[in-house]
């Protein structure tokens, strides 16, 4: 006669399977964390330069979107500073292709709306990076790799 139910061994060899699962699943998850602090990280640059550009037009006066590369900080002159994860690194490529990570940048909107031609590089200790570029005619920012 059988009784309804699991026997010792089924239980043990489910939970040997799920225990497999798992410990494939657990990498990639870490992977997809990773990967989406540097789209916001990305993404919360190109909203303070649209935020600076769009106070420029309203006010009638040039704003500045500040970054100090050294510390992870940014925002726009005189308001709330953001402070980057400690995973996250910006660095800024310069007109002419030299990189720059330590120190302060200033990007200056101006009141027509334009912007001066900044490159961001949003870069994650795993190697990943975006950047985040600004058009100088437009002052529109775009994030993308």
């Amino acid at each position: 006669m059988r009784r309804e139910g699991f026997t010792l061994l089924e239980l043990i060899v489910v939970l040997a399977i799920l225990a497999g699962l798992a410990a494939l699943v657990a990498p990639s998850f870490s992977r997809t964390v990773a990967s989406a602090r540097l789209r916001a990280a990305a993404s919360d640059v190109r909203t303070t330069f649209a935020r600076a550009r769009a106070l420029a037009v309203a006010s009638a006066r040039e704003r500045s979107a500040v970054f100090d590369l050294s510390r992870g900080e940014f925002g726009v002159d005189n308001e709330a500073v953001r402070l980057l994860p400690e995973t996250i690194r910006l660095g800024v490529v310069l007109p002419g292709g030299d990189r720059m990570d330590r120190g302060s940048v200033r990007v200056r909107f101006f009141p027509d709306g334009g912007g001066e031609e900044a490159e961001i590089s949003v870069t994650a200790q795993d190697g990943g990076a975006l950047r985040v570029t600004v058009d100088p005619l437009t002052g529109l920012s775009e994030a993308g790799t």
